[in-house]
């Protein structure tokens, strides 16, 4: 039935891998047996394919065990799993928008100076923030003068690129700058608070934030972080779908999973990590966190619904954000052997959309 359609929309790059079933890391799988759960069907479109003039759209569906292109009316309720940049984009999501049609997730590539703003506006979270600056030859230098670990990451990049940590004593000491190419770390010296000029290359080709390094916990002596998936469900609420620790390769600061980083359920490794910490207790800080800033960024962003956030802990079990993900990729479930909020971080954003189909 028409009714029961929601659609997915997907980047034109894994569209046109979904006849050879090479779809990267969005599993088709895992939509389907969602929507099966909740009593509907999906299809998978590109915004290119949307027809305004007519209410159409190209989509495929899959049917005889196998994913055919339909031509079908465009589903009343539409989960974003794309980017979208061009004007063109942008006319086509508001025609969409135009026709009542609810699209969650339509943004989901924000910078980071944009939700640290919003963050630092909630008195709660603001004391679960590291210090944090736009990055200039003088916020570094004032931020040197007050920290001797820092980190510069760009304000609109994602799974590690690009990322320096300065690491100094009096204005000495060492920088290490990550590639993203071969996954590892370029190393430069530092005298007298002088940086380098592969520093200022990076800053001047785009815009950076300069930012205190929180002194990571740490499993068998690497740096660890979580990535929270905090999403809305099938009553429309905030929920933390669930969590997984984030450990960095040897000799590295980057915990991403894209560069290098393990990926493991952190219940697991929580005895190793802080051994006088209550689990039940700090899980529970973590997802009261986690969801008071979805619900505060959510009254700020429209059509929020999906989320990963990066969350630090230190040594004494502190605990602070360091980044917010508007499309999370999920894949960190499965490879920290998580299958079953793998499974249930596809479930929860399609039970959100029967939620919004039975409203409308």
């Amino acid at each position: 039935m028409v009714m029961n359609r929601v659609g997915i929309l997907l980047d034109s790059s894994i569209l046109r891998g979904i006849p050879a079933g090479r779809t990267k890391q969005e599993s088709l799988a895992c939509y389907e047996l969602a929507a099966a759960s909740c009593g509907l069907t999906v299809c998978f479109l590109r915004l290119e394919d949307v027809d305004l003039l007519t209410g159409k759209c190209k989509a495929y569906i899959r049917k005889n065990q196998r994913y055919q292109m339909h031509h079908i009316e465009i589903p009343k309720v539409i989960h974003n799993r794309a980017m979208h940049f061009s004007k063109i984009s942008h006319y086509l999501i508001a025609g969409l928008i135009q026709r009542g049609i609810p699209i969650f997730n339509v943004r989901n590539r924000y910078g980071k100076d944009e939700i640290y703003r919003l963050l630092m506006n909630n008195t709660e979270l603001s004391d679960h923030l590291p210090e944090t600056e736009l990055a200039s030859t003088e916020t570094i230098q004032r931020m040197l003068e007050r920290h001797r670990d820092l980190i510069l990451k760009p304000v609109s990049s994602s799974i590690g690129k690009g990322i320096m940590r300065i690491i100094h004593e009096h204005g000495n000491g060492e920088i290490f700058i990550t590639s993203a190419r071969d996954k590892k770390q370029n190393h430069y010296p530092m005298r007298k608070g002088e940086l380098p000029a592969a520093v200022y290359a990076h800053i001047r080709e785009k815009n950076y934030l300069v930012q205190e390094r929180i002194p990571l916990a740490a499993y068998e002596g690497r740096p660890i972080d979580l990535r929270v998936s905090v999403q809305r469900g099938s009553a429309g609420c905030w929920n933390v779908t669930g969590m997984y620790a984030k450990v960095a390769p040897p000799d590295h600061f980057v915990t991403n999973v894209a560069q290098g980083g393990m990926a493991l359920p952190y219940d697991v490794i929580h005895p190793f990590v802080l051994p006088s910490h209550s689990l039940p207790a700090l899980v529970q800080q973590i997802h009261h966190l986690a969801v008071t800033a979805a619900r505060h960024l959510s009254h700020t962003l429209p059509g929020l619904a999906d989320l990963g956030f990066d969350m630090a802990l230190t040594s004494e079990g502190e605990i602070y954000f360091i980044e917010c993900n508007g499309r999370d990729q999920r894949y960190g479930f499965r490879k920290a052997g998580m299958d079953k909020e793998w499974l249930e971080s596809y479930r929860t954003p399609i039970a959100y959309a029967r939620f919004l189909l039975d409203q409308g």
